[in-house]
């Protein structure tokens, strides 16, 4: 059985009131990422190391749990008896570290390994030096048998900084992380607040795709979550709030186009359509660092379909003539607009995609009274782009 070791004792160098490992990293605390590690690993039990109880303890004690992994705290090294047996391996995780879960993952797929990385720019970025040309990477797995060892040493020695001597003296074998981690600060040693403050600007660059001029209702999506994505999500939001609110907007449209307010009701579907792709940015930056699946993609998937559904049914609102008449021309144009998306180059498919553009273009054909034709030229260049770029790429054959 697989035992993982988190520890809770190190406190933050600028508040030294709170431990380091509950400084948290766009809504997750270095101790959840370190828990998702260790589930990810196949742990079947999380030790947690800690000198008191609080709220965030119980907090990870419940997220353990949720994941069927059995929850232990301990205040010292000789705690550990009875929880890891000889036949166990025990992975344990240095105090601060925020870790790459799929890089670790891979690292230790083949079994116990001490951690390391290139001496020079492990101690660069506080890492500590184990011998001549490594530092350790602050993750190591050793095995059950080795923990035994712990009980020679005195009752309040550091509990991972001894662990760590005791793997090296064991001849734990040593397993080299990708030196790319650290240069692209996906993997680091933090040691304050402020450093995990300085930190979170490139890592939400890094996580959230960025803006394209061709996609300007995206674009916007995106850079707000840069800004403050992290804030939502330390309290508690999710990507399927931010759907959700898209297609409230959306309704309200439908709602104002029903009242003869067309141009609002397509400007509030733009919206909407911005909201979604907001709750997309956020899903990117919720799963950052991890190896998990995107939380809230189903949601964020049936927001698009009912946002396009409102954008067509207020458009057939403001336009004239029998129902089928009115609904003719608007769901040709959205249909177009899905089907282009994935056969036109990547640039253009932005533009075709961001419905946002769309809206701004549409409310100004509105206003001016040519809705109508403003919809048929659409969907006339839309075809034309469409057999345009198939010639290009051969996909036309004759029959």
């Amino acid at each position: 059985m697989r035992v993982g070791l988190i520890s809770l004792i190190e406190r933050a160098g600028d508040d030294p009131e709170t431990p380091l490992a509950v400084l948290a990293l766009a809504g997750h605390t270095l101790a959840e990422r370190q828990l998702e590690l260790l589930i990810g690993l196949g742990c079947e039990r999380v030790i947690c190391l800690s000198g008191s109880v609080g709220r965030d303890l119980i907090a990870l004690q419940h997220r353990a749990e949720a994941h069927g992994a059995r929850f232990n705290l301990i205040a010292g090294p000789r705690q550990m008896s009875g929880l890891v047996n000889s036949a166990d391996e025990l992975i344990v995780v240095a105090d601060g570290l925020l870790p790459a879960t799929a890089e670790a993952k891979a690292t230790l797929a083949s079994g116990t390994g001490v951690v390391v990385l290139p001496v020079e720019p492990g101690i660069a970025a506080g890492f500590e030096r184990i011998d001549l040309n490594h530092a350790w990477a602050g993750l190591l797995g050793m095995p059950g048998a080795l923990v035994e060892r712990i009980n020679q040493l005195p009752p309040d020695c550091d509990t991972i900084s001894a662990l760590l001597r005791i793997a090296l003296q064991g001849r734990v074998p040593e397993r080299s992380l990708p030196e790319a981690v650290l240069a692209e600060r996906r993997w680091a040693l933090i040691t304050s607040r402020e450093m995990l403050a300085q930190l979170e600007p490139d890592w939400f660059r890094r996580h959230i795709a960025p803006p394209s001029l061709w996609a300007p209702g995206r674009a916007a999506a995106r850079l707000g979550m840069r800004k403050w994505g992290g804030t939502l999500l330390a309290k508690g939001w999710k990507p399927s709030f931010l759907a959700a609110a898209g297609i409230a907007l959306a309704g309200l449209g439908v709602v104002s186009a029903w009242f003869e307010h067309a141009v609002a009701g397509i400007i509030l579907c733009g919206l909407g359509w911005i909201s979604g792709q907001a709750g997309a940015a956020l899903a990117m930056l919720a799963r950052a660092g991890s190896d998990r699946e995107e939380g809230g993609r189903r949601s964020l998937a049936l927001a698009a379909i009912l946002i396009d559904l409102a954008f067509v049914a207020v458009l057939a609102l403001a336009l004239h003539g029998t129902r089928a008449e009115r609904l003719f021309p608007p769901l040709v144009l959205l249909g177009a607009l899905r089907i282009a998306s994935a056969y036109i180059p990547a640039k253009w498919a932005e533009i075709a995609q961001d419905r946002a553009a769309l809206a701004l273009l549409l409310a100004i054909a509105a206003a001016a009274g040519v809705l109508l034709p403003a919809i048929q030229l659409l969907v006339l260049l839309l075809i034309a782009a469409l057999l345009g770029f198939s010639r290009e790429s051969g996909q036309i054959t004759r029959a």
